[in-house]
């Protein structure tokens, strides 16, 4: 009997053990360990958009290009000869005016054209937004005075360059290198004074004859007869020059079907600067 005892417990020892072994499995398995958790990662804050730097008018464009230094101090009378490229130059005198100017803007804008307006210092400066809205848009703004004198002393021609350019910087950000003399007078103390100062004095190889009272099929018809590439177009966008408005879509739809494409004066002479140079290459290379 005496012997019966340890066996008997050595029986209740392992029944114990077998019960505890079946309960540790019946827990469930995540239930004695650490499952590791994902830690997100921490993210950088959204960048925050860096303010608005301070710029002139023309910053949303493309700026026009500055004069080419060999055409400062010049006339520009004519056109290059020989010149190949189908390039033509539209230039706008004695705007801008509130009623003719955007009829302009909107005709060059259909036909994705640039031109150069020659305004004067004095309707500058009661219509600043037509200028700000030229160089929006990619166009090239020149001097054509400040009151459009036929003639003026020299200090008179010293304060109408002085008094648009203080205009057109304002309104621009930048000095203008261009001068159209009024009336076309080159040897007056104007454009005399113009030339000395560094600006580019701009004529026209075709005038369409816009300050007479022609209707705008006339208008039309002198730019659209046989241009040349190059050739550097008169019009007006002052006061009163509603046929010239009216001409210019008619003007812009002819001469881009017939290949034109058109161009600020400060493009025109880069376009011809540099195919001077290639024309100087070829005849260095064979002499």
């Amino acid at each position: 009997m005496r012997r019966l005892v340890p066996a008997v417990a050595l029986i209740v020892a392992l029944a114990a053990a077998a019960g505890a072994w079946q309960l540790l499995s019946a827990r469930p398995h995540h239930a004695d360990r650490t499952v590791p958790v994902a830690t997100p990662q921490p993210t950088a804050p959204p960048a925050r958009p860096a303010p608005p730097a301070a710029t002139s008018p023309a910053a949303e464009s493309k700026p026009v290009p500055y004069v080419p230094r060999a055409w400062r101090g010049q006339i520009l009378r004519k056109r290059v000869r020989h010149f190949p490229e189908k390039l033509l130059a539209l230039t706008f005198d004695d705007g801008p005016d509130p009623k003719i100017t955007p009829l302009v803007l909107k005709a060059l804008a259909q036909y994705n054209a640039h031109a150069t307006f020659f305004v004067l210092g004095k309707c500058a400066k009661t219509y600043p937004q037509f200028v700000k809205q030229e160089v929006a848009a990619g166009h090239a703004i020149g001097s054509h005075s400040y009151s459009h004198p036929s003639s003026t002393s020299a200090e008179g021609a010293v304060a109408e360059l002085d008094k648009t350019a203080t205009i057109i910087q304002q309104l621009t950000g930048r000095k203008p290198q261009l001068f159209r003399p009024p009336y076309g007078i080159t040897k007056g103390n104007l454009c005399q004074t113009a030339l000395k100062e560094g600006y580019t004095a701009v004529l026209w190889t075709i005038s369409t004859a816009d300050s007479n009272p022609i209707g705008p099929e006339v208008i039309a018809r002198n730019a659209i007869h046989t241009p040349n590439g190059g050739d550097i177009v008169l019009m007006h966008d002052g006061k009163g020059h509603v046929a010239s408005a009216k001409a210019l879509p008619q003007i812009l739809r002819e001469l881009t079907a017939a290949g034109f494409r058109f161009v600020t004066i400060p493009e025109l002479l880069q376009a011809w600067t540099d195919w001077q140079a290639k024309q100087k290459a070829v005849s260095h290379a064979h002499p």
